[in-house]
């Protein structure tokens, strides 16, 4: 009987010890997941299924997404009711067009496909005297939801100072939102009329040639 029970014993803590790590693992994994419903509650209630929509009160805003703007040092608050907080979904994505006061002031554009974790969009802008480079604030971004594009422009008051317009293509690789710079744009001080200094060429591929 003795050795019966022994048997037993060691039974049940083999199988404790079995499934110990499997219950560890679904422990950490609890937090994760109620962070998620957290974010995805806070993210419907704001929304309410609208996938367009402003927020000019910086209380309301996803808890989340105010923390990455701060971080970025990113200035939202302080003109918020003038320029409001702005939420569209393009190709399947969410974004927030944030804008930063400053003395020039630019949007910034949050990729809320990962309502825990907001991303800064790097977007592409033009270098001086010749190139691209990638900047988190390329202006006063404007969203034309008819034609699926952006359009960020930046200037300033002072005198001369022309104004650049750059236009990007939201595009999907991969699964991932991209913005692609399809044409730059200047307006020199006094005109009307923007001329267009670069246009993205379409792009040629090589084809091999045919055996023979």
């Amino acid at each position: 009987m003795r050795s019966a029970v022994s048997i037993l014993s060691s039974l049940v803590l083999a199988a404790i010890l079995l499934f110990a790590p499997v219950v560890a693992v679904l422990g950490e994994d609890v937090p994760e997941a109620g962070d998620r419903r957290e974010a995805g509650l806070e993210w419907h209630s704001l929304a309410k299924g609208r996938t367009e929509f402003d927020v000019s009160d910086p209380a309301l805003l996803p808890s989340r997404l105010a923390l990455a703007a701060e971080q970025s040092g990113c200035r939202y608050k302080d003109g918020i009711t003038q320029v409001p907080v702005h939420f569209i979904n393009g190709k399947g994505h969410r974004f927030a067009l944030v804008f930063c006061f400053a003395i020039i002031g630019s949007h910034q554009v949050f990729d809320l496909s990962d309502l825990r974790k907001p991303h800064l969009v790097e977007l592409p802008f033009i270098a001086q005297p010749n190139g691209f480079t990638t900047t988190g604030r390329p202006g006063v971004i404007t969203w034309k939801k008819e034609a699926a594009v952006f359009q960020a422009e930046t200037g300033s008051d002072m005198q001369p100072s022309p104004r650049l317009r750059q236009t990007y293509r939201l595009d999907e690789t991969r699964g991932q939102a991209t913005f692609v710079i399809t044409r730059v744009e200047l307006q020199q001080d006094g005109v009307d009329e923007w001329t267009t200094i670069w246009d993205a060429p379409r792009w040629s591929i090589p084809t091999k040639p045919s055996a023979r």
